[in-house]
């Protein structure tokens, strides 16, 4: 059964059978105005403006076993939710919801016989990507309605949010975004922020997530969330890197450049024994278990990264050495 299309890059048929020729022919509207209609009446909104994420859907759960064709509400949904993703498809918060109401509700089902398909064939997005939006929308909605956080920024918040709950990922953006000041937050700062939170039953109170960056920035453990230096003037800056701190010719800039590579040290050492800690008591016995095949892809990166790192941290200065004499 063929079904009504928006202006979007989709593999779906517009072409009616005979049958919907003879009946609606002397009546059919436009595919686009029908489609506007729907929209309009759903969300307040024509194609041409913007969707944002309080207009969508809430997500609701279908079964596989229905087979039924899609009704007059879930078309409405899913005209809503593709003319979502056509003007959004760089917002996981708008992106994200869309492709979520889509899969839950199984409104693929008409076309495709799963949502890999669906969103594969019509919006060219791989599967993971896709799974990987619907699980950042929520924290990126939760700590800025407005859509500014990219998809790299929710990732690192969807663990936060699952763990500890809605006010800790907003207390914890917030306190990241105050501590970088006028610097740009990346997904970089947000996941060494993550790292330097305790156990959930170890935080008393969302409000100590603030306290606990502050330390872990002054202590190293999170060196992207110090203060940023202040600026030197250039002319300062040159007559600084010309002075010598000893006879043995090093410059002040290598030894500020040591000192943040020992900070940096710390911060991953720091980071290791989380890691250590957070991988005990079973968890890779409970994640097997859950999702074997996503279980032990996970086991087998966390190994991988593991030897990368041995492989780094090596001790080089036997070659030094020879190569030097």
């Amino acid at each position: 059964m063929s079904r009504r299309s928006l202006a979007l890059p989709s593999t779906r048929s517009t072409e009616p059978d005979d049958a919907d020729e003879l009946e609606a022919a002397p009546e059919e509207k436009p595919a686009a105005a029908r489609s506007a209609g729907v929209v309009a009446s759903l969300t307040g909104a024509d194609l041409s403006t913007p969707l944002t994420v309080a207009q969508l859907p809430t997500p609701y759960d279908v079964a596989e076993t229905v087979t039924a064709p899609l009704n007059d509400q879930e078309r409405g949904y899913l005209d809503v939710c593709e003319q979502a993703l056509h003007g959004f498809r760089k917002s996981v918060v708008v992106a994200g919801k869309a492709l979520e109401v889509i899969n839950r509700g199984r409104l693929y089902r008409e076309t495709h016989e799963t949502f890999a398909d669906y969103v594969t064939e019509v919006w060219d997005m791989k599967r993971a990507h896709a799974y990987r939006m619907i699980e950042g929308w929520r924290p990126a909605d939760l700590v800025s309605p407005i859509g500014d956080i990219n998809e790299g920024q929710a990732r690192e918040l969807a663990p936060v949010l699952k763990e500890y709950g809605p006010e800790v990922t907003v207390t914890l953006y917030r306190g990241v975004k105050e501590l970088r000041g006028d610097r740009r937050v990346t997904a970089a700062d947000l996941s060494e922020a993550r790292a330097a939170l305790p156990p959930p039953k170890h935080l008393a109170r969302p409000d100590q997530v603030r306290d606990v960056l502050t330390v872990a920035a002054a202590e190293g453990r999170a060196p992207r969330l110090a203060p940023a230096e202040p600026k030197v003037p250039a002319q300062a800056a040159d007559e600084h890197q010309a002075e010598q701190v000893d006879e043995g010719g090093v410059s002040q800039d290598q030894v500020d450049e040591g000192a943040e590579a020992i900070a940096t040290l710390e911060a991953a050492v720091a980071q290791q024994r989380q890691i250590y800690d957070r991988v005990g008591g079973g968890t890779l016995a409970a994640a097997l278990l859950y999702d074997p095949g996503r279980g032990d892809h996970l086991r087998r990166e966390l190994r991988q990264y593991a030897q990368r790192t041995a492989y780094r941290a090596r001790d080089t200065s036997g070659e030094q050495v020879a190569d030097d004499a």
